[in-house]
């Protein structure tokens, strides 16, 4: 059983928290019919991407200054499909042993050692802390795609998250070092691109695309991960178990 050592965590959201295929699915079929666009190229394209970015390829001729347009569709979303919105296997007790000192069984008490990084705007992204994760709350370290300039697979949005970890947890910028879950391709190759260690959920893709993009290791979900080590002092270790193979 493999396992890694890291100071922090960083996580993708819709995909690898949370399963919202069906929300987002709907609200882009409905806007390809409008448009007549066909919703199965761009579905080859949107996942893991800034909703902004994806208007802009596949639908030109709407307005989306300020972010307006993405910002109603994701509304949407997080809206009208909430009843759709599940949670990955595994991810609930995930969240909640990071935050945990193993060798106590209490919470930390220094903080959290891990962060969202989504391409969503903050709406969709803060509903699913109030709503199916309320009982975990909100990470303060927290990256939407309003906080970037540049989308996956350019790492910026994952760079700034372990910068702010690792400031808050007084760790070296350069000795430091993090895991990245991800279910898209843009997001692996950004946490390649940084050279840290990645890890892919098959929710959207499969394994072999997951593979291609760089991923360390591959999962089905999230309960094939677990911490076997962390504290306020130590490092996180964690232990993947049956990972798929290459």
């Amino acid at each position: 059983m493999p396992s890694i050592t890291v100071d922090n965590c960083l996580f993708d959201l819709d995909g690898t928290i949370v399963w919202t295929n069906v929300a987002a699915e709907s609200v882009w079929r409905d806007l390809c019919k409008e448009h007549n666009v066909d919703p199965n190229e761009l579905f080859k394209h949107s996942h893991g991407c800034r909703t902004g970015e994806v208007l802009a390829k596949f639908f030109p001729e709407i307005d989306n200054r300020e972010n307006k347009a993405a910002a109603m569709l994701e509304r949407r979303m997080a809206d009208d499909y909430t009843d759709t919105v599940k949670l990955i296997p595994g991810a609930h007790d995930l969240l909640v042993s990071l935050d945990t000192n193993t060798n106590t069984g209490e919470t930390l008490t220094k903080g959290r050692k891990w962060a969202i990084v989504t391409s969503a705007t903050p709406y969709i992204a803060f509903k699913w802390f109030t709503t199916i994760l309320k009982d975990v709350g909100k990470p303060k370290v927290f990256i939407t795609g309003d906080d970037v300039t540049k989308g996956k697979p350019d790492p910026q949005g994952f760079q700034d998250a372990f910068s702010r970890l690792c400031q808050e947890w007084g760790v070296s910028l350069e000795k430091g070092k993090t895991v990245i879950f991800e279910d898209s391709p843009l997001g692996i190759q950004a946490g390649k691109t940084m050279g840290c260690y990645t890890i892919g959920i098959t929710t959207s893709y499969s394994k072999e695309i997951l593979f291609k993009a760089g991923a360390d290791y591959v999962v089905e979900d999230l309960t094939h991960v677990t911490v076997s080590q962390n504290s306020d002092t130590d490092q996180i270790v964690l232990e993947i178990t049956n990972p798929l193979a290459n």
